[in-house]
């Protein structure tokens, strides 16, 4: 019974995760448009059909309509069913990764259930626009208050001052770079919210993003393909894998020395 129970919650999650994996994609596409994206409701861009509810299912609506609109037979973009798996499973590794032995552990889930679609979001546009949208950025520095102010009252990894010392300890040499050319200044937004959020878990963080993204950079070199690489997606995997195994990775460092 227990286990059929956590797997309903498991499938409740992602579904959570893909809604809002849908969301975050609609803001992607309307907000450059100048559009409304609160107050319209979702539509084929093509004939402009409003979507009902059974056409909105994460994932499900997708396959079943085989990427098409359900009216006008428009193919959609595969972007949407990449959003709503991407945060869908983002959701439910943050959920199973979640130890709920204390207190925080709820509200540490809570957060990693926003940023997790928040990274994905992000990445996305990199990829598309080399940019990083400022309400991203926001929303990371936003959850990185919220956590610091919470480190005060409940038991947590990261003290309210080391989220400060996050927020500057990568920052700092990232804006050094971009100064000199060799960063983005989205990159450095986005180092210094997750760093409030992280504390000292930003350093294996972007030491993670820096090795996936040589790593990539040089299968590019080698197979001599032209491809614009993005610094973007690969900070927010360290970030994703910093916010649930950061602390545990510099254990694991300080117990080698």
């Amino acid at each position: 019974m227990e286990t059929f129970l956590y797997g309903i919650m498991c499938l409740l999650i992602f579904m959570l995760g893909g809604c809002l994996g849908s969301f975050f994609n609609v803001v992607l596409l309307r907000v450059p448009q100048k559009k409304d994206f609160v107050k319209t409701r979702s539509h084929c861009p093509e004939c402009k059909h409003v979507l009902k509810w059974f056409e909105l299912v994460p994932v499900l609506s997708y396959t079943t309509q085989r990427g098409r609109c359900r009216k006008c037979m428009t193919r959609m973009s595969p972007q949407y069913l990449l959003m709503e798996l991407l945060c869908g499973g983002g959701c439910l590794w943050v959920f199973m990764a979640a130890g709920f032995q204390r207190p925080g552990d709820i509200i540490h889930t809570v957060i990693g259930m926003i940023l997790f679609p928040v990274l994905v979001a992000l990445s996305a546009e990199d990829i598309r626009k080399t940019e990083i949208p400022y309400w991203c950025t926001g929303t990371i520095a936003a959850l990185g208050i919220i956590a610091t102010v919470l480190s005060l009252f409940l038991p947590s990894d990261v003290l309210w001052y080391e989220h400060l010392i996050g927020m500057l300890i990568i920052s700092v040499p990232f804006a050094v770079f971009c100064y000199l050319g060799a960063m983005g200044g989205g990159d450095v937004q986005l180092v210094a919210a997750a760093g409030l959020l992280l504390g000292w878990a930003i350093v294996p963080s972007v030491l993670i993003a820096m090795f996936t993204g040589g790593i990539f950079g040089l299968v590019v070199k080698i197979t001599k393909k032209r491809a614009t690489i993005c610094f973007g997606p690969f900070l927010a995997f360290g970030i994703a894998a910093g916010y649930l195994y950061g602390y545990r990775i510099i254990q694991m460092y300080s117990g080698l020395l």
